[in-house]
């Protein structure tokens, strides 16, 4: 059974990671620099970076965050009636990404930077994975007490 769950959160945050590198691509693709930005991020994402346990820490808060705040939006989004107003409702979901990878402690830059080296870095996904998982016990329990 823990098996069976360890996988599915991996798979899930594989996914996750790929759309949390896209939120956070797409969000400085609207910047004037996302050229520069973007070639920079091609060359980290090949090269190893040095993640402290803190910044784990921050990015799996963040991470959390931004899944919650993207599940509430798409509903919304996709229940919209006109694409003006889900092109309003992607962009108020994105600046509440934002602020809550800002809230979380970890600058976009190494939100982004983290995203894309866990695709790519087995053991940095690992990391990311544990953390996941105790976080989410964690606020299961506390959602339990609280029920």
């Amino acid at each position: 059974m823990k098996l069976i769950k360890t996988t599915l959160l991996t798979a899930a945050l594989t996914a996750g990671l790929s759309a949390g590198a896209a939120i956070a691509q797409e969000t400085n693709t609207q910047a004037s620099k996302a050229q520069g930005v973007k070639a920079q991020e091609q060359q980290g994402a090949t090269q190893q970076i040095q993640i402290s346990e803190k910044q784990v820490d921050q990015f799996v808060d963040a991470y959390l965050t931004v899944q919650l705040i993207g599940q509430k939006y798409q509903a919304e989004i996709q229940a919209a009636g006109d694409q003006a107003k889900a092109k309003d409702l992607q962009q108020e979901a994105r600046e509440k990404m934002q602020t809550a990878i800002s809230d979380s402690g970890i600058a976009m830059q190494k939100y982004r930077e983290i995203s894309l080296a866990a695709n790519q870095d087995e053991a940095l996904r690992g990391r990311i994975s544990e953390k996941l998982t105790v976080e989410l016990e964690s606020r299961q329990q506390a959602q339990n007490v609280d029920s």
